[in-house]
């Protein structure tokens, strides 16, 4: 199995960001968080994100507890139990080796609501609040390791997305590394990509 390095870059400017656009406080960083992850890769062009294939003239799909782009039930948002969705996905390429988790929200993409990587190929279900074992799951935006639910402002409605990233590299990455850099290195190694939606008011 082919090993995808991770090495360490300087975001400070992205950790010490103290507000988003979903409505809550990013926790200080502490002093052994200024440093993130980048993507280093041996493999040969190895592509981006812009060349992957459409999900939607695939097979590779996945299913949550909602229809696209309906409502999540307030159990998976900070107004509920806070608890990561149950999800299943099926029709991966063949030659993947690792699965990946990015949750979005679509009006203030800069907010990290919940980053895995390093699923096992064989894993293709993850169960309520929890991951699957020996996944590795990055600082999101409040400062932990943790799955953040949706919680737009009061008065509005967010649209997120729900992304499992089909790998052909297992990244080298500890939980707790920074999301954004961890993102950027599943788009670097993916294969293919398969998205749902849906959206919270409050």
């Amino acid at each position: 199995m082919r090993s995808f390095r991770v090495g360490a870059v300087v975001i400070a400017a992205v950790l010490s960001a103290c507000s988003t656009d979903d409505g809550r406080d990013m926790a200080p960083p502490r002093p052994d968080q200024q440093e993130s992850v980048a993507p280093m890769t041996t493999v040969n062009d190895p592509g981006s994100f812009d060349s992957l294939p459409d999900p939607s003239e695939g097979a590779f799909s996945i299913n949550g507890p909602w229809g696209n782009d309906e409502p999540i039930d307030s159990r998976y948002t900070c107004d509920g139990r806070d608890f990561s969705p149950p999800l299943s996905w099926s029709g991966a390429p063949s030659d993947v080796v690792a699965f990946a988790i990015v949750m979005s929200d679509l009006d203030a993409p800069e907010y990290a609501h919940w980053t895995v990587v390093n699923i096992d190929p064989q894993v293709l279900t993850t169960n309520e609040g929890q991951v699957p074992p020996l996944a590795v799951v990055a600082q999101n935006e409040n400062g932990t390791a943790t799955y953040i639910g949706p919680c737009p402002p009061k008065g509005q409605t967010h649209t997120y997305q729900i992304s499992i990233y089909a790998l052909g590299q297992v990244l080298e990455a500890q939980t707790g590394d920074p999301a954004p850099a961890m993102r950027a290195a599943i788009e670097t190694a993916a294969l293919d990509i398969a998205t749902t939606t849906f959206t919270y008011s409050r």
